[in-house]
């Protein structure tokens, strides 16, 4: 556990940035972020478990492309929550209590008017989007089903990604992880139920999943907005102020998030081209490619988690105008996500078969999907490098940067690999993902390069 200080004259709590504690202080951050990471990447694996296991093939590919699609519009809730978290912490550590407050307020009310736009456009546009990314004709109804399902959550979602980005700006990477927890487990038991028709539960198949996720999401947004309204970590939402908003605070948020949801955008429209290349490929290709995705998304959550912490952590140690401990501080979260991920690979390539066979029964996905996990653990050293340095890059408000490097990877590195390996090559799903190698790891390089120039540290929020 960090040592903690607490400002009597906030009632916030202020990170802990001595030397020699810094170690214990980047931990305590980083491992309750993973847990929530964890957490919510189990909300796609779970489903994708048992719809693989007690549907089929089709259905796999089904959420797989509507999983994906439904993440498309979500950037904007996701660039929310990274600004919430850079001008959270940069206030905290000035210790300017009417900014975080305002700032909160502002947040809330950014993620809930582009959640609901969200929602409409998901339930409007599943079936042409479907469409658009080729997915065969017995795919196409069973996606649209889940994601229209899922659609109406989207504003509740966002509002618990800008709630968590928020309190881990303050310091507080608990709470999210907790609240993470209750969403996975109640996800976990309706879509069981749901989906099998089990005891008193209707089956409902690919429906079962949607709703699933999405009455899990509605109760952790009234769990988060509960605790908020109550007071949690210094940040209160009071209700008599909730339209009380401001057009500078409102600027700052998206000061810092614009860049941030351009940079999640454009890399979710590169990867709905480099979905399409593989579901170009077949179904047995795309339900491989769902199912590696799905591990994958555990295997990575190491590297988020520490990018997270060097956030919450450069945020604040700027605002309280430590600089080097900034450095130190990301120098820190870097070399931890190194160890996770190297370590993750090493197991990736002896196990894949194994995790593989967790999602699926199919022999063929079996085998193709052990395949990408395999090309995939030699991207981890660099995407660990990326995600906890641009961690503390956003932290910085540096997000610009971070999305001209993730833009230039993604269009001119990991699309024509993709490409040229899959089709002209014709290595097929495992040539498409050594695409993901090259992007990564090319990636990896730029971030670090970016954060050794240093000029983060001198960026106004």
């Amino acid at each position: 556990m960090a040592e903690e200080a607490e400002t009597a004259a906030t009632g916030v709590t202020a990170l802990d940035f001595d030397e020699a504690r810094l170690p214990r202080t980047v931990v305590a951050l980083a491992w309750p972020a993973m847990v929530e990471q964890l957490g919510y990447a189990l909300l796609g694996v779970v489903d994708t478990i048992l719809v693989g296991q007690l549907i089929g093939s089709d259905a796999l590919a089904a959420v797989g492309l509507g999983t994906l699609l439904i993440w498309l519009p979500m950037c904007g809730s996701a660039a929310i929550a990274i600004g919430a978290t850079a001008v959270v912490a940069r206030d905290t550590g000035a210790g300017d209590t009417a900014r975080f407050q305002q700032a909160l307020r502002d947040s809330l009310a950014l993620a809930l008017a582009w959640g609901a736009v969200a929602a409409v456009l998901m339930v409007i546009l599943a079936k042409p989007m479907l469409l658009l990314m080729g997915a065969d004709e017995d795919v196409v109804p069973l996606g649209t089903t889940f994601m229209r399902a899922v659609g109406p959550s989207m504003a509740l979602q966002s509002l618990i990604f800008a709630g968590g980005g928020a309190l881990r700006g303050a310091g507080d990477t608990r709470t999210p992880m907790l609240i993470a927890l209750v969403v996975n487990v109640v996800n976990v038991v309706l879509a069981y139920f749901l989906i099998s028709g089990a005891l008193w539960a209707p089956e409902m198949g690919v429906l079962g999943s949607g709703l699933a996720y999405s009455l899990a999401n509605a109760l952790g947004a009234v769990v988060i907005v509960g605790l908020f309204v109550r007071g949690m970590s210094g940040l209160r939402y009071d209700l008599a102020r909730a339209a009380s908003l401001s057009r500078r605070g409102i600027q700052r948020v998206l000061t810092v998030g614009l860049p941030a949801g351009l940079e999640q955008l454009q890399f979710q429209f590169a990867f709905m081209i480099y979905a399409r290349i593989v579901s170009g490929l077949g179904t047995e290709a795309y339900a491989a490619h769902t199912v590696a995705l799905r591990a994958e998304n555990l295997a990575i959550m190491p590297g988020f988690a520490f990018g997270i912490a060097s956030a919450t952590l450069v945020g604040q140690a700027l605002g309280a105008g430590r600089r080097a401990a900034a450095e130190r501080a990301a120098g820190l979260c870097h070399l931890y996500a190194m160890a996770f991920m190297v370590s993750t690979g090493l197991v990736l390539l002896v196990a894949a078969p194994q995790v593989t066979r967790i999602f699926t029964g199919d022999p063929e996905v079996i085998d193709i999907g052990a395949d990408l996990l395999r090309i995939f653990a030699f991207a981890l050293p660099g995407l660990g490098t990326s995600a906890a340095l641009a961690g503390g890059l956003r932290g910085a408000g540096d997000t610009r940067a971070v999305m001209l490097i993730y833009t230039v990877c993604a269009w001119l590195l990991r699309i024509p690999v993709a490409f040229v390996f899959a089709i002209p090559l014709g290595l097929g799903a495992q040539g498409a993902w050594v695409g993901s190698v090259v992007d990564n790891s090319v990636r990896g390089v730029g971030i670090w390069y970016r954060f050794r120039q240093g000029r983060w540290k001198h960026i106004e929020v």
